[in-house]
C-alpha cells in the first residue's frame, strides 16, 4: 500500500523527500529526475565566490560623485570661452565663429537630456533626504549657466564676415 508521499517513478515507487542529490558530499533534494539538485545540475560543482576582506569592508562599495555631472556642465561655458580665446590667436579668421556657433548647436542637443538627469537627480536626492541647499543652487547654476550660453548663441545674428 502506497502512502501519500509515495508516488510512481516509472516502474518502481519512491517516496518524496528520499532523493537526494547524486553529487558527492551535497545532501539537498534531487530536482525532478535528474538526479542532481538544482546547485549541481548536470553535475557541475557549483562556483564559490571567495571573499577577500570582512563583511563590514565588502559592504562599502565606491560611489562615484553625483556632482560630476552638474560640474561639468557648470564648466562647459568656460572652457568653450577658453578655446575662442585660443582660437582667435590663429590664421583662421572664422575658426572661432564656428566654435562658437557648434559649441550652441551643442546645447541644442544636450541641454534637454541634461535636464532629464538633473531631474532625475534631484527628484532621487529629495527622496532620500540629501538634497540641501547647497546641492539645489549647485544644480541650478549648473543648468542656467549653459542653458544663458545657448540663448547667447541661438540670439546671435551677426555675421563672421
Amino acid at each position: 500500500m502506497r502512502g501519500r508521499n509515495d508516488y510512481p517513478l516509472r516502474a518502481s515507487v519512491v517516496n518524496v523527500g528520499e532523493r537526494k542529490c547524486a553529487f558527492e558530499g551535497c545532501n539537498a533534494l534531487e530536482f525532478r529526475t535528474t538526479g542532481y539538485c538544482l546547485r549541481h545540475k548536470g553535475g557541475l560543482p557549483e562556483e564559490k565566490i571567495a571573499y577577500s576582506g570582512t563583511p563590514d569592508e565588502d559592504a562599502q562599495e565606491i560611489i562615484p560623485d553625483p556632482l560630476l555631472i552638474p560640474k561639468i556642465a557648470l564648466a562647459y561655458v568656460p572652457i568653450v570661452v577658453f578655446l575662442l580665446f585660443v582660437t582667435s590667436t590663429s590664421d583662421d579668421a572664422f575658426a572661432g565663429y564656428y566654435l562658437f556657433m557648434n559649441s550652441g548647436m551643442c546645447l541644442l542637443l544636450l541641454l534637454p537630456l541634461y535636464a532629464v538627469y538633473l531631474v532625475r537627480l534631484t527628484w532621487r536626492r529629495f527622496k532620500e533626504g540629501t538634497l540641501t541647499l547647497y546641492v539645489a543652487i549647485f544644480h541650478t547654476l549648473s543648468i542656467i549657466v549653459p542653458l544663458s550660453w545657448l540663448f547667447a548663441v541661438l540670439g546671435f545674428s551677426g555675421s563672421p564676415a
